[in-house]
């Protein structure tokens, strides 16, 4: 848990500079019991300022991975970036567990496939395609049913090991499974899992039919692996990796932050994503 301590004073500080604004916000938190994973969810959903419900406009909805984390300071930020034109409005929707300790031991089970190799000690894993499951099948229902949502743009995006659930959702997508989904945003998603099962699967993909859908990832320079680092592939090599494998079946962009390390990624590249998916009218 300690790996993201620095970042949780960070945004909660930055979070805190904004309680009035907060207090004032179409924020709402429910309890949603997944089927599919056996286990509760928080979720977290905040509509933009503009938003009437007797109205007749539809929104872009943003599917936000470790919500205890980035909810509150993603929410403000939107708001304000969208005040000024420089964010589109869109409903947020965090999805979370009970508190941050569930939040950091959990994710392990929902953001990763496969099984996890020995090596991490993971005491569970492997759960993505149940994860999956539960937001295409059951979460996205229940916000289209409440909210006037533009289910022609939604958006995941996920830092790490959920930048990580992003990129695998992208993959499914790719291979034809429905999720919902024409826009991913991955913030140094940890590709390197599994000895980069994923990328490796992503090469596989030979066509696809999708079209209309937007891939961003990113990492930060100083996520670059040490030399000692037997069979790692430099961000270079692997943001090419991934050109080759994406850019020709989907619209796909990728960023290496030079100065930015692994736990500073996430704020910026959730808003250049999401500027360059749903461009402000």
């Amino acid at each position: 848990m300690t790996r993201y301590v620095t970042s949780v004073i960070v945004l909660l500080i930055m979070a805190g500079c904004s309680s009035e604004a907060d207090k004032q916000s179409k924020t709402t938190v429910m309890r949603l019991y997944a089927k599919a994973v056996a286990d509760s969810f928080s979720i977290f959903i905040h509509l933009p300022a503009d938003y009437n419900p007797e109205q007749s406009t539809k929104y872009p909805v943003v599917y936000l991975l470790d919500a205890n984390l980035y909810f509150d300071v993603m929410a403000v930020t939107l708001n304000k970036y969208a005040e000024v034109g420089l964010a589109p409005n869109v409903i947020l929707v965090g999805i979370g567990y009970k508190d941050f300790p569930a939040m950091d031991s959990l994710r392990n089970r929902d953001d990763t496939y496969p099984v996890a190799i020995p090596e991490y000690e993971m005491s569970t894993s492997g759960g993505a395609d149940k994860f999956l499951s539960f937001i295409h099948g059951q979460l996205m229902p229940a916000i289209d049913q409440q909210y006037r949502t533009d289910t022609t743009k939604r958006v995941l995006m996920g830092h790490s090991l959920a930048g990580y659930f992003t990129a695998y959702t992208l993959y499914r997508d790719l291979a034809g499974t429905a999720t919902g989904f024409s826009g991913y945003i991955a913030a140094s998603p940890s590709l390197h899992y599994n000895h980069y099962y994923l990328p490796e699967q992503l090469k596989t993909i030979k066509d696809s039919t999708r079209v209309n859908v937007k891939a961003y990832f990113t990492f930060g320079g100083q996520e670059e692996p040490e030399p000692r680092d037997s069979g790692a592939l430099s961000l270079q090599a692997l943001m090419a990796q991934l050109t080759a494998s994406v850019s020709q079946k989907i619209t796909y962009q990728g960023d290496i932050y030079s100065n930015l390390g692994h736990m500073d990624t996430q704020l910026p590249t959730f808003i250049k994503g999401l500027q360059w998916i749903l461009p402000s009218e």
